[in-house]
């Protein structure tokens, strides 16, 4: 078993990350198996209960919230890029239950493998930019008490995607979250408390699927923060983002896609592009997250 005691705080830190993306890349190859924590443990190598408490420091979910991000994220590109039903996916990423797997997709992800399919199919190939300017165009004034995340490398024609976890509290769907075009600043509208926030800038020129679906890494930056949002309202100065690390959850660990694409399909005059119906005619019936 590997011990980090008698070494210095920078090697004792990377023991840690480097044991958690040993845990991850296992756990993206062994997607269809049903792991236990001990298994994931054996892997880094340390006992079950200091690995649950080193991979929640590094990645900030639990290893079975992590887990649950994998699968639901290789499911969503299962559902885009395969005809196979849904039943077939949830055996592929490790669910003996399709009702099981159908609930839990609805939960994480907001909305049922079959409607994610229609609406995925029918964002495919579509530019950020051209979302972010009808953004632009129908934005709501927001009171407060308003969040305001500084994203100083955002551009307009951007999508910058913020979820809200609030601290102290066991769940793996945010608090709150919202999708805006970019910008220098970016509102979050929530009630006052101590959240930690994740952020995902989507390039303008790349489409929202990339980022959100195929998580290609040239498609969009990922970012960090802490936050104390009052009853007066707060700005927290320029987040850091860059290129996803490998311990990092999925992106859309961050907030139900449901949620994203609803964003979308209600915006008043919705675009048509050649070749495909336009937005609205997808059902807007969305599950609850």
């Amino acid at each position: 078993m590997i011990s980090t005691s008698g070494v210095s705080p920078h090697l004792a830190d990377q023991a840690r990350k480097a044991a958690a993306a040993q845990a991850i890349d296992y756990m993206r190859q062994h997607l269809a198996e049903p792991l236990q924590l001990a298994d994931l443990a054996r892997v880094a190598p340390f006992s079950p209960f200091y690995f649950h408490r080193l991979f929640r420091d590094v990645t900030t979910m639990t290893p079975a919230r992590f887990l649950a991000a994998l699968r639901m994220a290789e499911a969503r590109r299962l559902l885009l890029h395969t005809d196979r039903t849904v039943t077939a996916i949830s055996r592929r990423v490790g669910y003996t239950s399709t009702a099981t797997f159908t609930t839990q997709f609805s939960r994480l992800v907001g909305t049922t493998p079959g409607y994610f399919r229609q609406v995925a199919r029918l964002l495919d190939g579509h530019c950020c930019h051209i979302l972010a300017d009808r953004l632009h165009r129908t934005a709501a004034v927001v009171t407060r008490p308003r969040l305001t995340l500084l994203v100083p490398d955002s551009e307009p024609g951007d999508l910058v995607l913020v979820g809200l976890r609030g601290k102290g509290r066991s769940t793996d769907v945010p608090t709150a979250w919202t999708v805006a075009a970019g910008g220098s600043a970016v509102p979050v509208v929530a009630r006052p408390s101590s959240y930690h926030a994740q952020i995902v800038l989507a390039r303008a020129h790349r489409t929202l699927i990339s980022a959100l679906v195929d998580e290609d890494p040239a498609s969009y930056l990922v970012g960090t923060a802490e936050v104390e949002l009052t009853q007066r309202g707060a700005t927290v100065g320029r987040i850091l983002i860059g290129p996803r690390r490998p311990t990092d959850p999925p992106v859309l660990a961050i907030g139900p896609v449901g949620r994203i694409i609803e964003t979308f399909t209600c915006l008043s005059e919705p675009p048509r592009w050649p070749d495909s119906p336009p937005l609205a005619s997808v059902p807007s019936t969305v599950a609850s997250a």
